[in-house]
């Protein structure tokens, strides 16, 4: 009986041992081995260069911006003066993407009546043929007519825009707004933001709006807030820009194409550059003040006075952009008409 349970004890302990045996020197002999093989491995691609090669094209930043060619981003957009005035093309602040409508009839921004239902509808675009932007945050605000006036939020809406050239562009943002109660003309901003907009600069579209009849001169006023932390030494700027007329494609050629796009491109161009809209011959232009000083938070009203010659019948729009130290200020068009 003793023999049996001697031997039943060693082969238990011969047991023992392989399991010691397998979890400590076989693990480590298996360790040792792929850190060599891991190790050959390196040698061999530094060798090649292939490892070289992949550190000097690592993002040195913490964050790693993602270049698959699979990966598209969205570019929404709006008529934005500020934008397209830094581009060097001439704007006008009667936003052709901003139209006011009052029971479902489009209606002047220049007409709005104190304490009235409106609705506020704006056109957003894509600039991208390939990546859409669903659920898009789109935010309506209004001001005082004028430069760099207190504003106001009216409310939100969402669209969903689709690709550049398909059936869900543009997309339509409408919100429902009351004007104020205090009679006078107001500036309608259209704003949004998306985390991965390929160009944000394009996001803020205005309408200042105001019809002035000649009256010997025509004469009208707008405030002139200065919205920035430093006192502002202001001036302005004219011209009579209007929006013209498209033209046939084949007279500005193909912009799918590489040769007729930079030909589009630059025929677009020189159709929308500020110099080309030069206020007309024989009018003048005159402010008081005409370059006014402002502290921070300041406002003041500016006179405005337009003098078209005698023989002038018709509607001119006169575009005023305020500027300062820091750029484009703002601006307001004024469409001057005379029967």
């Amino acid at each position: 009986m003793a023999i049996a349970v001697s031997a039943v004890l060693r082969q238990a302990f011969a047991i023992l041992l392989f399991m010691l045996r397998a979890l400590l020197y076989d693990w480590l002999v298996a360790v040792v081995r792929l850190v060599l093989v891991l190790w050959a491995r390196l040698v061999t691609a530094l060798r090649r260069g292939r490892l070289a090669d992949r550190i000097g094209r690592a993002d040195p930043g913490r964050c790693v911006r993602v270049s698959d060619p699979a990966y598209k981003r969205p570019d929404p957009l709006i008529y934005d003066q500020y934008y397209l005035m830094a581009l060097g093309l001439g704007v006008t602040w009667d936003n052709p993407d901003i139209v006011l409508f009052e029971g479902g009839v489009p209606v002047s921004s220049s007409d709005i009546k104190p304490d009235t239902d409106y609705e506020i509808s704006a056109r957003i675009w894509n600039g991208s043929t390939e990546a859409p932007v669903v659920g898009l945050p789109v935010s309506f605000s209004y001001l005082s007519f004028g430069v760099g006036t207190v504003s106001h939020h009216i409310g939100g809406a969402t669209v969903d825009l689709g690709v550049k050239g398909g059936p869900s562009c543009p997309a339509t943002a409408t919100r429902a707004w009351r004007s104020p109660a205090t009679p006078g003309h107001y500036c309608i901003q259209v704003e949004f933001s998306w985390p991965d907009d390929l160009n944000p600069a394009n996001n803020l579209g205005q309408e200042n709006l105001r019809v002035v009849p000649v009256n010997s001169p025509a004469t009208y006023t707008f405030a002139l807030r200065n919205d920035t932390d430093r006192t502002q030494n202001y001036r302005f700027e004219v011209d009579g820009y209007a929006i013209p007329d498209l033209v046939p494609c084949e007279q500005v050629g193909d912009p799918s194409r590489r040769d007729g796009g930079v030909r589009y491109m630059l025929a677009l161009q020189a159709r929308h550059r500020r110099e080309a809209f030069p206020v007309p011959r024989g009018w003048s232009v005159g402010f008081i003040p005409a370059e006014p000083t402002l502290r921070p938070g300041e406002e003041t009203a500016v006179a405005v006075e337009v003098t078209p010659p005698d023989s002038f019948h018709g509607r001119q729009p006169i575009n005023v952009h305020a500027f300062n130290a820091s750029g484009l200020a703002g601006g307001v068009t004024v469409y001057v008409e005379r029967g």
